[in-house]
């Protein structure tokens, strides 16, 4: 049974209930749905506006998530930090079961892939795959700057037979995608390939929800594949900087620190004795019979004489010790926290480890002299400690060398 005329509302009643709703809806009040029925001639209008109400209400919940999307990829600083966000943004918004991040190089001649996401099977197109951009169709989608879709992929192979990346993606199990070109003021960077397990899953909501907040996407995307540009710029800087500083610094022959170097160690160690009471000591060395060798045998067996020293010698010191080369067969060595007894002990156990082997495929040995000291109130300053030590080694040599002696000050 229908109402008749007489039971409906007047027209104007009618009207009046329907711009108090949508005066609802404008100032933001939670209206009542509308009241309508068969015979009211407002009915269709009611329900258009009920549908551009819900439409409304989504439209307003996409633009948060939007917003939310964009702060969320703008707090990553590292590029692999950024499209993780940007996964986790749009996945409420577009749907996907992989994304995976693509960029331009070669002056945009060459597309290689550079990140994916995925919870389809194994990842078959991974970072380090490239291809030419000359001839793709990805070419054509930067060109009109628009996102493109292909909601059935295996269609799309078999049509294109010789797309590996096609091929790929298939394999993986994605079945429809939504290819999105990344472009900052007019210069292409690459693209953000969203796909799906289900074939038909984008529409065309799907490219308008992309082209909305593209342009920040690529630029944050483009800032940071530049920080981490700038990063591995200054990281190269740093690692010629030290490797200069090593040349600078280090014995090419003996790999060990040049006389510049040891004695820049001598007068800091020298500096902590003065202000910190640190205890420290030097030990001078000296190759027996270094002139020997060099007429015997030549001057390259001398030299690898002098680097197997010095690898001796470095095989039975702390990392808070320094050995460095002095003179031509002569070392120099930096005890850390040493007294004089200790000095002596230090000097005993690096002679033993000199002569401790032979040296190469003959039954010739090695032997060394030694003189030590420990730092004290006697010496002047750090060049007079390294006399002293200096004294010390001849006095071992002048004593039948391949032995030790301290210092008596």
């Amino acid at each position: 049974m229908t109402p008749s005329d007489d039971e409906m509302p007047p027209l104007e009643d009618r009207i009046d209930a329907y711009t108090a709703w949508v005066r609802a809806l404008r100032e933001g009040t939670l209206a009542q749905p509308l009241a309508t029925d068969e015979i009211d001639p407002l009915a269709p209008l009611g329900r258009e506006l009920e549908l551009l109400s819900a439409a409304i209400v989504r439209r307003e919940d996409e633009l948060r998530k939007l917003f939310d999307l964009v702060q969320t990829v703008e707090s990553g600083v590292l590029l692999d930090e950024v499209l993780g966000k940007v996964s986790e943004g749009f996945a409420g918004l577009i749907p996907f079961d992989r994304i995976g991040c693509a960029l331009l190089s070669d002056n945009g001649r060459t597309l290689a892939a550079y990140w994916a996401k995925s919870e389809l099977g194994p990842i078959r197109l991974a970072s380090g795959y490239s291809e030419p951009m000359a001839g793709s169709s990805l070419a054509q989608v930067l060109e009109s700057g628009q996102p493109r879709i292909i909601n059935d992929l295996a269609a799309h192979l078999a049509a294109r037979p010789d797309s590996a990346s096609t091929r790929a993606i298939v394999e993986e199990g994605g079945r429809a995608s939504l290819t999105c070109p990344l472009v900052v003021e007019g210069r292409p960077l690459g693209f953000l390939f969203f796909t799906s397990a289900r074939a038909g899953a984008y529409e065309a909501a799907h490219q308008t929800v992309f082209r909305q907040i593209a342009a920040q996407v690529a630029m944050i995307i483009d800032r940071s594949r530049m920080y981490e540009r700038l990063i591995a710029h200054n990281r190269r800087l740093l690692d010629q900087t030290r490797h200069l500083e090593l040349i600078a610094t280090t014995d090419a022959l003996t790999k060990v620190l040049n006389r510049h170097a040891i004695e820049e160690g001598v007068a800091q160690a020298w500096g902590d004795f003065l202000r910190f009471h640190h205890p420290f000591g030097l030990i001078m060395v000296d190759v027996d019979h270094f002139k020997a060798i060099n007429d015997s045998f030549g001057h390259a067996a001398g030299d690898r004489v002098l680097h197997e020293v010095a690898q001796r010698l470095t095989g039975e010191i702390r990392k808070s010790d320094a050995i460095g080369r002095y003179g031509g067969e002569e070392f120099l060595l930096v005890i850390d926290g040493m007294d004089a007894d200790g000095m002596l002990q230090t000097a005993e156990r690096l002679r033993r480890a000199v002569e401790g082997a032979p040296f190469g495929d003959g039954p010739y040995r090695l032997t060394a002299s030694f003189g030590a000291v420990a730092a004290d109130a006697h010496a002047g300053s750090a060049f007079e400690l390294i006399q002293r030590a200096d004294r010390a080694l001849y006095a071992a040599k002048a004593r039948g060398r391949n032995r030790s002696e301290l210092s008596a000050g």
